[in-house]
């Protein structure tokens, strides 16, 4: 299992009436203009159209599930102060597949059916820092929950990832991933590494 790496992005499907200050909250980012960068389809952080993404960028660490066997894994990690009557559906629900109702259960200690009103519960998104044995060429990697018709050759395209040769290392960073259709994560390289990106 890698260490981790300092920052990973992720790709945040706009709800209604969301706008990048409630984006940014959810992310633990304090200033939203610092999304800018990495979304150079929105140059007006202030106007953000629903139902496109957003990428957020984070930390991605190296973090240990809470019972045995303990098991490691990459992640972003976000404490999210817990309102009466919310579950691991509901927060996940803020997230927009980008962590499931299951995966906060594994990742957290509160029992599904007992979670305390003024309890943090720890929103973990998986994350990828790379593999070197797959390519040296790109260590920043995009979290993409597919969505409706979306297939990891779609988004891969849709990031400059078209030729055959292209494709076959996103699979290879992808297994069992591919001809899935709108359903669970892909890890998608970065090309263009922002410059503001060597500052956070």
């Amino acid at each position: 299992m890698a260490k981790g790496c300092d920052l990973a992005l992720g790709s945040y499907y706009i709800p209604p009436n969301a706008n990048l200050t409630y984006i940014a909250d959810l992310f633990g980012i304090s200033d939203y203009h610092t999304l800018t960068p990495y979304n150079p389809a929105y140059p007006n952080p202030d106007s953000i159209p629903q139902g496109g993404r957003v990428n957020v960028y984070f930390p991605c660490r190296c973090l240990s599930l809470p019972r045995p066997p303990f098991s490691s894994y990459l992640a972003g990690s976000f404490p999210h102060k817990v309102a009466s009557k919310e579950t691991y559906t509901t927060i996940a629900g803020y997230f927009n597949n980008l962590t499931t109702e299951a995966w906060l259960a594994a990742t957290n200690s509160y029992p599904t059916t007992n979670i305390p009103d003024t309890g943090t519960v720890n929103v973990t998104v998986n994350c990828s820092c790379g593999d070197p044995a797959v390519s040296q060429d790109y260590g920043l990697f995009l979290t993409y929950p597919l969505r409706d018709a979306e297939t990891l050759a779609s988004v891969a395209t849709n990031n400059g990832f078209s030729s055959p040769s292209q494709l076959d290392l996103i699979k290879k960073y992808n297994p069992g991933m591919d001809g899935v259709t709108g359903r669970g994560i892909v890890y998608i390289p970065v090309k263009d590494i922002p410059k503001e990106a060597t500052a956070l």
